[in-house]
């Protein structure tokens, strides 16, 4: 059973893996289709790198109050700031080398091994960042609907966004009210299915729901949403600059416009770092505002180096010394499952 499922899960990687491919390859094709190339060397060769590196020193600033933020969703919890900091950044480089999001996976477990966590409650944490995302994207969608003509790609990728929202509300509403009698039940079937020795599903339930019931209280909800706006304002930032590092003169709604159809539109599979789909959606999005493919290009390229490729080479620092921790969880927990 234990091979199969091993199986199972290496099928569904590859799976991954050659949609993501699939997806990349065609937005590559559409994007070698459209650019003139000699224009985007150009572009990028006349560049201001002052601006480029200030963009950098936004992102990083983002990815400061990201994990601020995060340690926030993991009280009552108590986790220390650099360790967060570390794992992030080494989950950052994971995701951006290999497919399926396994970075995501190392920052959950890595996350409890380092700071002696249930999983549950690093998992929430993680699912919690994502959905508070989300929702600020969509209030962000809907105030950019009165200034700029939506296009057709961004509202067919909008329904499933709006739905995982409104699941995850009706969710936070009801977690304080459902925790015990959900946890009760979870622990009785797993009890009967597993034996009376068995906890891990519901230790990993209850942890999840802690991080939810933690969300409910109001000084907790207002200082997660304050770090979520300061997250949110730093990737503006770095729009703005690399716009002024291309001379790009565009109206304020562009730079949240670019932020908001990438959140959307790279949630489909791709390779690694959303080689391709990446570009091409930020190619689409500026082409609303009137940018030519070249030069757009030129921005995407930009925008990737500053926001994918240069957090990676900071991943490899911190990744070095937690890559046998990391080697030795996974060794552990798929000998604890045989």
């Amino acid at each position: 059973m234990n091979d199969a499922r091993h199986e199972n899960s290496w099928r569904g990687t590859w799976l991954s893996l050659a949609m993501g491919a699939v997806g990349s390859g065609i937005a590559i094709w559409l994007i070698a289709r459209g650019v003139d190339f000699s224009q985007t060397r150009d572009a990028l060769a006349s560049s201001q790198l002052g601006w480029v590196a200030l963009a950098f020193l936004f992102q990083m600033l983002a990815t400061a109050f990201t994990v601020r933020r995060w340690q926030i969703l993991l009280r009552p919890a108590s986790a220390r700031f650099l360790p967060l900091l570390q794992i992030y950044f080494s989950a950052h480089l994971l995701n951006t080398l290999l497919p399926a999001k396994l970075g995501t996976v190392a920052r959950v477990l890595l996350t409890a091994e380092s700071e002696h966590l249930n999983a549950g409650v690093s998992l929430g944490s993680v699912a919690i960042e994502k959905v508070v995302d989300t929702l600020v994207m969509l209030v962000l969608l809907l105030a950019l609907a009165f200034f700029i003509p939506m296009p057709e790609w961004l509202r067919d990728s909008l329904s499933a966004s709006v739905a995982l929202v409104i699941a995850a509300l009706i969710v936070l509403a009801s977690a304080r009210r459902v925790r015990e009698p959900l946890l009760n039940a979870l622990a009785r079937i797993e009890t009967r299915v597993l034996g009376r020795h068995s906890t891990r599903a519901a230790n990993l339930a209850r942890g999840i729901l802690d991080s939810l019931v933690n969300l409910t209280q109001r000084r907790e909800a207002l200082t997660v949403l304050f770090w979520t706006m300061c997250v949110w304002l730093a990737g503006a930032a770095v729009n703005q600059l690399l716009f002024a590092a291309l001379n790009l003169n565009l109206s304020w709604s562009a730079t949240w416009f670019v932020i908001v159809a990438l959140q959307l539109a790279t949630r489909v599979p791709a390779l690694p770092a959303n080689l391709g789909v990446f570009h091409y959606v930020v190619i689409l999005a500026l082409a609303v505002y009137g940018v030519g493919e070249s030069p757009a290009l030129a921005f995407a390229i930009l925008l990737h180096l500053v926001i994918f490729i240069l957090p990676a080479f900071v991943g490899v620092g911190c990744a070095l010394p937690l890559s046998a921790r990391l080697v030795a969880l996974v060794a552990r927990r798929r000998y604890a499952q045989e």
